[in-house]
């Protein structure tokens, strides 16, 4: 090997080589994770230093990129957090999402914005019936909203078949004799779609935007990183130890 090492890919103009590859993999098994990793000249070792070639890989091709395709990159090597930001802004600028998309998205997951019935008690509970029965109101807790699902089967019944200030009980559950009085009740309803639209909006323009930029970058790694033999994703099926875990 020469000193300035074996070329492990080639990304547009610049070269990785096994210097460089090597010095990342140092970093990393000196880093908190270092004891964890498969050690090298391992099955395991081989393909978590294919995995590091890709990295170097996709660094190079995001750094290469931000240079040649962001108007304000100033020809330093900015940071990849800011090459990737600027990127994303670019490639997803015209990104956008129709009416017609969101309105389809809100009717068929009106589950979504289901909002279930709501009731708003005062109860007590006790051992025995006679004690729960000579409950008055005044005795009574503070006032709980609840949904069904949070009280006690035939408690949980009797509370949300009642009708507004009705006198509640005694009824027996598991943990005693509960009576109450229903003081309120808030109908169950779904929000309507003004009310959700710009969520609605904000999370499909994301997912959009995302697949776009992912589809761009996949024809990007495509066309300017070339890795040499032995150096493939280490989900390649030509590679006898192929394993693609995500």
């Amino acid at each position: 090997m020469s000193a300035a090492g074996q070329v492990v890919a080639r990304v547009g103009g610049s070269v990785i080589t096994t210097v460089e590859l090597d010095e990342r993999l140092a970093a990393i098994r000196n880093g908190p994770l270092g004891p964890r990793l498969p050690k090298d000249g391992t099955p395991a070792g081989v393909r978590l230093r294919r995995w590091v070639a890709q990295l170097l890989a996709s660094e190079a091709l995001l750094l290469h990129e931000a240079g040649h395709s962001v108007p304000s990159y100033d020809g330093s090597h900015p940071a990849l957090d800011r090459a990737a930001r600027a990127l994303f802004d670019r490639v997803t600028a015209d990104v956008m999402v129709s009416e017609a998309e969101l309105f389809r998205y809100y009717r068929d997951n009106l589950d979504l914005w289901a909002r279930p019935e709501r009731r708003t008690v005062r109860q007590a509970v006790h051992n025995t019936r006679a004690q729960a029965a000579a409950v008055r109101r005044g005795d009574l807790g503070a006032p709980e909203t609840l949904t069904r699902g949070q009280l006690s089967g035939p408690f949980e019944d009797a509370v949300f078949g009642a009708a507004p200030g009705a006198w509640i009980g005694p009824v027996r559950t598991v943990f005693g004799w509960h009576v109450a009085v229903l003081d309120g009740v808030e109908q169950g309803a779904v929000l309507p779609y003004d009310a959700v639209r710009e969520s609605i909006h904000d999370d499909l323009l994301s997912a959009a935007r995302g697949q776009a930029f992912d589809d761009w970058l996949a024809g990007r790694r495509a066309a300017l990183i070339h890795l040499s033999p032995g150096y493939e994703h280490p989900g390649d099926p030509s590679l006898p130890d192929a394993v693609h875990r995500h």
